[in-house]
């Protein structure tokens, strides 16, 4: 049954989610150096980075299905265990190929923890609430990654890499103990799925015209955050402008800092006032602060648009989903929560490895450029998008 408060059981499954992003983050926003220092060279750093998000892509709509024949803990529980197998597998690979094989195994734990328990959230509460839980528990999870973020670049200097990898081990260990806990298995094994699998609803899904339309926002937007904020930016940042990693996991914080910020408000804000402002303004606020980032010029100017660009593509992350699973029947919801999730990999995947090969014929700029034209030719559907207050009543 829905509920309209947050009982133990969601305060614990937030923690778990700031364990589970510490553990997936803490590496990411340098992970395009590390690749480096192991060998990789031009399309293999895209690779290495993408490489987490080649097995998601495949699993994230599958993983509404397996939530609906195996409930939610069972999945849950084994997405942790794989992240914490990959990250401990990351720490002794010799070769790019070896690295982008261990990200594929943490590729493939992530949907079975983030979207089968954004499934569950959106499950668990009254649509009045919905927004805001989901803004709160995203913010919350997003909280692990402005830490692993910020201080991404203070630990694996004093840490190195390997030590930063058994780190991430560790939460992921702990995330998946505290899943463990008697009371949280019980409650989450009571809560409500559909009766069974029904692959006859997922054509309905893929042509609901206004889901595929918040599908390609988010697809644009991650196109940008994969592939220019955690492939290529860093590179630029470290072998350019020579900031240290440490200036640079600051500079990440910052983005997660505004990320973090804006998941927190913008649920509750969308219970008030609609989805649809504020993905509009999540799309174009995003595209104005691409090209905005490419002319930052100091340590400052660029950590406050990366504080505003967190803003605005955090407007998006929080709005889509709940979007996606309100523009669908109730036995849809985990379908349509994994086609949202599969967009936002797909965009992970071929951003890194489209924004490397454009930077390296085109320079840095024409990343900033290309990514802000591709969120504007999204921006404009969205206005017809069918959503407004009385649909959220």
């Amino acid at each position: 049954m829905a509920q309209s408060r947050y009982n133990l059981t969601y305060i614990v499954l937030c923690v778990i989610a700031i364990l589970a992003m510490f553990s997936t983050q803490l590496i990411n926003p340098l992970l395009a150096i590390y690749a480096k220092q192991i060998g990789a060279v031009g399309l293999w750093i895209g690779l290495s980075v993408s490489a987490y998000w080649v097995a998601r892509v495949l699993l994230e709509i599958p993983s509404g299905f397996i939530s609906t024949k195996f409930g939610y803990y069972l999945p849950m529980a084994v997405g942790l265990l794989l992240t914490a197998v990959g990250n401990i597998l990351c720490a002794y690979v010799v070769d790019p190929f070896q690295l982008f094989l261990a990200r594929v195994l943490m590729g493939i734990g992530a949907p079975l923890f983030f979207a089968v328990s954004m499934t569950l959230i959106i499950n668990m509460f009254s649509i009045e609430r919905r927004g805001s839980a989901m803004g709160l528990f995203q913010g919350i999870e997003f909280l692990g990654s402005t830490l692993a973020s910020t201080f991404s670049g203070l630990i694996i200097t004093g840490l190195g890499f390997v030590g930063a990898f058994f780190l991430s081990t560790a939460m992921a260990v702990v995330g998946l103990f505290l899943l463990m806990l008697p009371h949280l298995r019980k409650d989450i094994k009571t809560q409500p799925t559909s009766t069974s699998i029904k692959l006859s609803t997922l054509p309905k899904v893929l042509t609901n015209k206004w889901l595929l339309i918040v599908c390609a926002v988010t697809l644009m937007n991650f196109m940008l955050y994969q592939g220019v904020l955690f492939t290529t930016f860093p590179l630029y940042l470290n072998e350019i402008l020579k900031m240290s990693l440490t200036d640079i996991g600051f500079v990440q914080g910052a983005r997660s800092a505004g990320y973090v910020l804006s998941m927190l408000f913008m649920g509750i804000i969308s219970d008030r006032i609609g989805r649809k402002p504020i993905i509009l303004f999540g799309a174009l606020g995003t595209a104005i602060m691409s090209v905005v980032l490419n002319y930052a010029v100091g340590f400052t100017a660029i950590a406050v648009a990366m504080f505003l660009i967190g803003i605005t593509t955090g407007a998006v992350w929080i709005i889509c989903p709940v979007i996606a699973a309100e523009l669908v029947d109730y036995d849809q919801r985990g379908a349509a929560v994994g086609t949202y999730r599969t967009f936002f990999d797909a965009g992970s995947v071929f951003g890194p490895i489209l924004m490397i090969w454009v930077v390296g014929v085109y320079g840095n700029s024409m990343s900033f450029f290309l990514s802000a034209i591709l969120l504007l030719v999204v921006f404009v559907p969205c206005f017809w998008l069918k959503e407004t207050r009385k649909a959220l009543a």
